[in-house]
């Protein structure tokens, strides 16, 4: 649907005649005809004691759209009220249009109450909601028949290695594991921190377009290579009806499933508002007959009691997860939009001599060079990265810097070799270039104008710097002309953001911590040899959250 609609009202005589289509095996008599505009539901067989009908216009979720139009095309006029409905296919908020808009549906289905709310917060409009649901499905996780892995909980879920999600900011299927999985740290399931942890790698990975936002795609790519995705109930039990070939089981978490509700919210304004609730109201009651109940099913979808599907479809019984605070989802899919953009980043790590100094087994270039290759695996293909080492006068000609690979995206190919090839051959070459002093202050502002110059508005772009010492470089800027040039030289509209990690405790915290923060990045301490892997993966996925 696009845009807002007029709320029409059309009085017209019952016909005594009609063209009719079936409807599956209940014979729902209907003639729809689709176009840019969705469904239009023509008059039914007779119009019972009606002498004339009130047109509502519908605006509902595509998902639940043909049921709604066979199921009141079926009902009587008489049935309805005097009422027929024309329904509509709309997602999400698009039926509202935008805030003062005029006209629009007299009534809106979304697949979840989770629009209704969005929309609320959005607009400062308290929503009339007419009946609290018309159907519901699960949302669940579906698999090749003899595939399908075993979750405890959510979060785990979404710590799966390929996980096809869809997009979380535009689906309220997608977002339904993350809603799931901070139900579960609420409860105290889960560590309340677990979330936005398992989400770093998803977001990034929905940057690169790995996750298909159409379930049908998500299902072909489960058939050919295995793997999960999410669904609803719903949209499995119709995939396995329509393809019997290419079966998929489906399950959820111990811990219960999220539902889609399908509301039915009166959003007609004035004097018409509370015919529209009561058509609202009327169109619920026709959903829960025994007709309504059965398109239901043949459709794939519950009832709003949520009882489970006959025929041994579905995930059967689940308890039903909700979170308390729709703030703290809003917070965490903030975060997640920003985690989501992709990277452009320049890595900087140090190779002064200290770096050779011995760290457990290893030492700490040894340990910084596996904690790179570490974290460069969590940059998709379209993330952009490049490494510069550091120390006095590595760089020849008074530079402390030498640039090792350039910024380039990772899976672009360079005399047919991937620049994450180079990334890793570069890393490795880390350990021989160890000695001199720590060239610290001209390297940092160095690599920050290189960033800035090939700003990517796409993109976060960032400098990542790894040190374990101080500044000794004695011709260099001082740290307060480097933070004071920092500051002068970040643009609000196309900021840089610099990541430090400082190697041991000989890394000076503060200053690392101060030059952090004069562009809004983060800062991280590996205190132990054992922290060095964990502390710079962290700083990696932080790159986003400034």
């Amino acid at each position: 649907m696009a845009g807002r609609h007029s709320a029409s009202r059309t009085k017209s005589k019952s016909k005594s005649t009609s063209p009719v289509v079936k409807y599956g095996a209940v014979g729902l008599a209907a003639l729809l005809v689709v176009g840019a505009g969705g469904y239009f539901v023509f008059d039914r067989l007779g119009g019972g004691g009606c002498d004339s009908t009130t047109e509502y216009v519908v605006a509902a979720d595509p998902s639940i759209a043909p049921v709604l139009t066979a199921v009141t095309t079926e009902a009587s006029a008489e049935d309805l009220g005097c009422r027929s409905f024309r329904i509509e296919a709309a997602s999400g908020m698009d039926p509202l249009g935008a805030p003062g808009q005029q006209g629009g549906p007299d009534l809106w289905i979304p697949d979840s109450t989770q629009w209704v709310a969005k929309a609320s917060s959005g607009t400062g409009t308290l929503f009339d909601v007419a009946a609290t649901s018309v159907a519901a499905t699960p949302v669940v996780i579906a698999a090749r028949e003899s595939e399908m892995p075993f979750f405890a909980t959510w979060t785990s879920a979404l710590q799966l290695p390929g996980l096809r999600i869809g997009d979380p900011l535009t689906s309220s299927v997608s977002v339904a594991p993350i809603v799931g999985a901070l139900s579960e740290a609420a409860a105290g399931t889960v560590a309340a921190d677990a979330v936005p942890g398992a989400l770093v790698p998803i977001a990034q990975a929905q940057a690169a377009n790995m996750h298909q936002t159409d379930a049908s795609a998500r299902f072909a790519a489960v058939t050919a290579d295995g793997g999960i995705a999410i669904a609803t109930e719903q949209q499995v039990a119709a995939h396995n009806q329509d393809d019997a070939s290419t079966k998929l089981a489906v399950t959820v978490p111990n811990t219960g499933a999220v539902f889609l509700d399908y509301p039915v919210v009166a959003t007609a304004s004035g004097t018409e508002h509370a015919d529209a609730r009561a058509a609202g109201v009327a169109l619920a009651e026709v959903m829960g007959t025994e007709s309504g109940r059965v398109a239901l099913s043949q459709s794939g979808f519950r009832g709003p009691d949520r009882a489970p599907l006959d025929a041994g479809r579905g995930v059967g019984e689940a308890t039903v997860l909700t979170v308390s605070d729709p703030a703290a989802t809003a917070q965490v899919l903030r975060r997640y939009a920003v985690l989501a953009l992709p990277s452009r980043a320049l890595v900087v790590e140090d190779v002064s001599g200290s770096m050779a100094e011995t760290a457990g087994p290893d030492t700490r270039i040894a340990l910084t060079v596996q904690a790179s290759e570490t974290g460069a695996m969590l940059f998709p293909d379209n993330a952009q990265l490049g490494l510069w080492a550091f120390s006095i006068g590595l760089g020849g000609n008074g530079k402390d810097y030498k640039e090792l690979a350039p910024i380039r995206r990772m899976d672009e190919m360079v005399d047919g070799v991937s620049h994450r090839q180079r990334m890793t051959d570069a890393v490795r070459m880390l350990p021989s270039l160890v000695k001199g002093g720590t060239g610290l202050y001209d390297t940092t502002l160095a690599a920050f104008r290189n960033v800035k110059e090939g700003y990517d508005p796409s993109a976060i772009n960032s400098v990542i710097l790894l040190t374990d010492g101080a500044n000794e470089d004695p011709s260099s800027i001082s740290l307060d002309e480097l933070l004071a040039t920092l500051k002068r030289e970040q643009d609000p509209a196309r900021p840089v953001i610099i990541v430090t990690i400082g190697i041991t405790d000989d890394a000076d915290a503060a200053v690392l911590q101060k030059i952090s923060a004069a562009t809004g990045g983060t800062s991280h301490i590996a205190r132990t040899p054992a922290e060095i892997p964990g502390v710079f993966v962290d700083a990696m996925r932080s790159r986003a959250t400034s």
